[in-house]
């Protein structure tokens, strides 16, 4: 199984191909626990990388933390407290799929990075992805597969609560676990609710050039997990119907997340 420390190297090796990081002014959004932060400072040579994170003792139970070349603190997208053009590089990982206001967060961000400075994101599960619900991550549950596949595909998009509460009883699920399900699903704001086709507007609009722009496609709830997820497709022609009648298009449906890497032009 892949370590969470796998992940960052997973995450450092595609970056290095849009952007360097020795010598370099380096920003974290979204950072959790400082992982990817004390990851880059100790495997490369930058000259300093800085993580911020509005939850860090709420939901990541750790504080505010710093090594010589490195500094973790409690800060959140929408306000970064730095002065303008502050940065060489802003990364963020496994976060935009949680800020609901995508706008600010990447005006912000555009803000500190110094003229030609780049930001670097990957993200998933998107919404409108068939795990997009994202009950499926947790203190004591990372990847918890029996959680992803409790939950029909796509139903959170198509389902009400009163139906998709019927339909995890059918199928046996914890009446306890029932609860926990439907208050993430339809009550939580741990996720923004963004389809594909929005999150893909808002970075055209961001007024920063797209140096790089990939969709992670899969049509299935587990094809994201690992490396070697299930992409076997378990799209129907039923949920096709019950898409159709959303508010949802049906080519936002295989997209479970997005490698983005967008660069702020001098004159802009």
């Amino acid at each position: 199984m892949r370590t969470v420390e796998d992940n960052y190297r997973w995450f450092c090796e595609s970056l290095l191909k849009h952007a360097k990081l020795d010598g370099k002014m380096i920003l974290d959004v979204g950072c959790g626990d400082g992982g990817l932060v004390r990851f880059i400072a100790k495997e490369y040579s930058p000259e300093y990388v800085v993580g911020v994170e509005p939850a860090l003792s709420e939901y990541w139970d750790t504080e505010a933390s710093e090594g010589s070349n490195w500094r973790v603190q409690y800060g959140n997208a929408y306000e970064l407290e730095f002065t303008d053009n502050a940065f060489d590089l802003v990364v963020s990982l496994s976060t935009f799929e949680h800020i609901s206001d995508v706008a600010k967060a990447l005006a912000e961000i555009k803000r500190v990075l110094k003229p030609y400075g780049r930001f670097y994101t990957e993200f998933s599960p998107i919404w409108t992805s068939a795990a997009g619900h994202h009950f499926l991550r947790g203190k004591d549950r990372w990847w918890t597969e029996e959680h992803i596949l409790a939950i029909p595909a796509w139903s959170h998009l198509f389902l009400s609560e009163t139906e998709m509460k019927q339909q995890l009883i059918d199928t046996g699920t914890d009446d306890t676990l029932i609860k926990e399900m439907l208050n993430f699903i339809y009550h939580s704001d741990y996720v923004n609710r963004h389809s594909r086709a929005a999150l893909s507007q808002l970075l055209l609009n961001s007024k920063m050039i797209i140096r790089y722009y990939e969709e992670r496609v899969t049509f299935n709830r587990l094809g994201f997990t690992t490396v070697t997820g299930d992409n076997t497709s378990e799209l129907t022609d039923e949920i096709k119907l019950y898409i159709e009648r959303s508010k949802y298009s049906v080519s936002d449906l295989g997209v479970a997340g997005m490698r983005v890497c967008l660069e702020k032009y001098e004159s802009f």
